[in-house]
């Protein structure tokens, strides 16, 4: 049977009519950052077991012969794919793709993007099979590899005018020694065969028929096969062990490839970098960029400082401190510094290295405390230890594998349990960061940033600035405690909690849209709480905390208050008198109420009474009437 290159597409046969390829949609936006994050894992995942010696990725803008790709015969499929497009009416962007595709390879060298790795194991068998030829299948060479989904390796074709990429690998087997294989692969839509019909029958894969073909067609051997060895042109034969992707048409969507993908590098890979696991090299025909262990920081002082710096510092500067055990997840490795204009967030970092997510919001961000306003500007990194944590935590994360929610988990019983587990890590990372900010010896206050604008600046020169008469009022204030007990029996803890300016009550639907009257807090409770004498009402998780109420006018005033509840259920807050009793005394009634923080937030006014669903973790604000 010939074995002479070819393009072929499968006939359709009936079966799904793909107009475009919906796996590359999550990787569209900042394709540059997305790509770089998509092959580094992927070689990284790769790295050959037993060998010290980092992994190195090269990313070289070059150029490659038309007819080393079969250009003319797949400009043939792309020209069936406009024609269906046109005579359909497609919207004009789909028509687009097809028309920058067939310039990109009618040019007589074609732009390419040739990325190859080193100190890698290759792709053998089953791996080569789950890139090139499989959708959403994963097969990794290591435990603690980063992909679960099987379709970041369609990151690529965002880069590509031709919608084309080709692969190359170079592999040591047992029984065949040393093993090199290469084949191309191209991400249509389903189109008419450009090739007349014919009486002959289809063999094997072959073309032809003048039927409807599949969307994704691939340029190797008539037989099938991939190109073996000798076969393969010299320009995708590699030099070490390793696999090569070669991206035909390629075009960065970006005036300086080089700066986006060296700032995609050291943002993203920091970690691995500075412990000497990885090196990349980028090269254009006018710049050159070498990324190490020596010379990361320099790259970081050559730009404005992005938050990945920060976490950079703080493993470069600070020891880790690791936390005890915490079922699945393991131990964890905890990175903290403290400095100025630090983001105020924590970074999850996976096993290989890799900034998985540094989101606030705890539902793509498990890891991540609420920051308490006493803590100073602050960085923090928190990576697993054990290649079985950080398995377990990428069973969480997104097809983008940026965020790590506990919903991802099919099990109902497993996500509860995820989520006590995570919550466990957060109360570990903020006992961590409390002892770094010396909090413990002083104790947990909070600074009242709704009175800022309240009191002068410290320059005693400033303009605006008047004295103030100040009276000191003695109070007395009860507290009270109670414990919270989850469903596997877990003591929680005590919590008090003072409002200023009168006391705010608080509580959660009882399920049929009414309020539960026993959620509303007396003069000097906690919200959420009832006590009767010094008897102590065991009572659910009080949703929100370090509650302020600030009058700033005769009928009007402001509340702030943080959400502390971890499922975000529905919260209804109305305002009493200081000292009034509930029987005695008519409420205050809320007549309106604006969002002052986040713009996102939304609330609505009842009877007197607000309610509002919490949509983030941050602090809320809100004006009253």
């Amino acid at each position: 049977m010939s074995t002479k290159p070819e393009w072929q597409f499968p006939p359709r046969n009936g079966g799904i009519d793909f107009v475009q390829d919906p796996s590359s949609a999550h990787f569209s936006d900042d394709p540059i950052p997305k790509l770089v994050r998509e092959i580094i894992q992927n070689s990284l995942d790769a790295r050959e077991s037993g060998i010290s010696d980092p992994v190195v990725v090269k990313f070289e803008d070059t150029e490659v012969e038309p007819e080393l790709i079969g250009a003319s015969q797949l400009d043939e499929h792309l020209t069936a794919c406009l024609d269906r497009a046109k005579s359909e009416r497609m919207p004009q962007d789909v028509r687009k793709v097809y028309e920058k595709a067939r310039n990109a390879l009618k040019r007589k060298r074609i732009r390419c993007l040739r990325i190859t790795d080193s100190g890698t194991t290759g792709l053998s068998d089953s791996n080569w099979d789950a890139l090139v030829t499989r959708e959403g299948d994963v097969q990794k060479s290591s435990v603690g590899a980063g992909g679960s989904y099987g379709i970041g390796k369609n990151a690529v074709f965002n880069v590509s005018d031709a919608q084309t990429v080709f692969y190359s690998t170079r592999y040591v087997n047992g029984r065949e020694g040393r093993v090199e294989k290469m084949q191309g692969k191209a991400t249509l839509m389903s189109h008419q065969d450009p090739e007349p019909a014919s009486d002959v029958p289809l063999v094997g894969t072959r073309r032809g028929g003048g039927g409807e073909l599949q969307h994704i067609g691939f340029y190797r051997a008539s037989n099938g096969d991939p190109f073996f060895t000798t076969a393969i042109p010299a320009f995708f034969r590699l030099d070490e062990t390793g696999t090569g992707v070669f991206i035909m048409g390629f075009n960065p969507l970006s005036s300086d490839w080089v700066e986006a993908v060296t700032s995609a590098v050291i943002e993203n890979f920091f970690y691995a970098i500075h412990h000497k696991q990885l090196i990349i090299e980028i090269s254009s025909k006018s710049k050159n960029v070498l990324v190490t262990h020596e010379t990361i920081d320099q790259l970081f002082e050559g730009k404005s400082k992005p938050n990945a710096y920060h976490y950079y510092r703080a493993i470069r500067d600070e020891e880790a401190v690791s936390m005890q055990e915490i079922d699945k997840v393991g131990v964890l490795d905890v990175h903290v510094v403290l400095a100025e204009s630090a983001p105020r967030r924590t970074a999850y970092v996976n096993r290989n290295g890799m900034l998985i997510t540094e989101s606030k919001e705890q539902k793509s961000n498990p890891m991540a405390p609420r920051a308490k306003s006493l803590w100073p500007d602050y960085a923090v990194v928190v990576s697993p230890s054990t290649d079985k944590g950080d398995a377990w935590v990428r069973t969480m994360e997104n097809p983008s594998h940026d965020s790590v929610s506990s919903g991802q988990l099919p099990d109902d019983k497993e996500r509860r349990h995820a989520e006590r587990v995570f919550e466990r890590a957060r109360q570990a990372i903020r006992e961590i960061i409390d002892k770094r900010a010396d909090i413990e010896r002083y104790g947990d206050t909070s600074n009242l940033e709704e009175l800022a604008k309240y009191f002068p600046e410290l320059d005693p020169e400033a303009q605006g600035n008047r004295k103030l008469q100040v009276d000191v009022v003695p109070t007395t204030i009860s507290q009270h405690s109670y414990q919270d007990v989850e469903d596997d029996g877990t003591d929680i803890g005590n919590s008090d909690e003072v409002q200023e300016g009168g006391s705010i009550g608080q509580g959660k639907s009882n399920g049929d849209g009414q309020q539960d009257d026993d959620s509303v807090a007396e003069e000097g409770d906690t919200p959420g709480l009832q006590s009767k004498g010094s008897e102590t009402k065991p009572r659910s998780r009080p949703k929100i905390s370090k509650t302020r109420v600030i009058p700033t006018g005769v009928t009007e005033a402001i509340i702030a208050f943080d959400p502390t509840s971890e499922d975000l259920d529905q919260i209804k807050l109305r305002i009493t008198p200081a000292g009034g009793e509930r029987d005695r005394e008519d409420p205050i009634r809320i007549m309106d109420a604006t969002v002052l923080s986040p713009d996102t937030q939304e609330v609505t006014v009842k009877d007197g009474v607000l309610s509002l669903v919490p949509d983030t973790n941050e602090r809320i604000q809100l004006k009253i009437v």
